[in-house]
């Protein structure tokens, strides 16, 4: 199984760009903060992991519409590894986050920025989509 799951902030500004299709691509870095113990001191120390994500399509519109740096987000998808060749020859080797959903942490901001599930788009679907009255009680 190859699921991710994130929460953290953005590091910097999403970058939007369309490939030579004509197809959207969104690439950002998720800043994940992880606390561990010093061995030697005792003391409860922070680490901060910056993860490369990559969201496609109508899900990447929405990521970068609506994402900025700083904003904190909760991403879901897969890991995928992906090479290319420099212009003078050398491979270069990538490991990312394939994002399916990425929204805001639930009771934060306006609710999800976006989810593109088996390619549907459920445009907010972490926030609160249901209406007063659609609650059966």
């Amino acid at each position: 199984m190859n699921s991710v799951q994130l929460l953290g902030n953005l590091a910097r500004d999403p970058d939007v760009r369309s490939t030579k299709t004509g197809k959207t691509v969104t690439r950002f870095t998720v800043a994940c903060s992880r606390y561990y113990t010093a061995s030697d001191t005792g003391e409860q120390k922070e680490m901060t992991d910056f993860i490369p994500c990559v969201a496609w399509g109508t899900l990447a519109e929405s990521c970068g519409n609506n994402l900025a740096k700083g904003t904190r987000v909760f991403v879901q998808g897969r890991i995928t590894t992906r090479s290319y060749e420099t212009q003078d020859g050398q491979k270069r080797y990538v490991t990312e986050v394939n994002c399916d959903f990425v929204g805001s942490p639930l009771g934060r901001g306006n609710g999800g920025v976006a989810s593109s599930p088996a390619g549907g788009d459920n445009f907010g679907a972490m926030g609160n989509s249901a209406k007063d009255t659609d609650i059966p009680f």
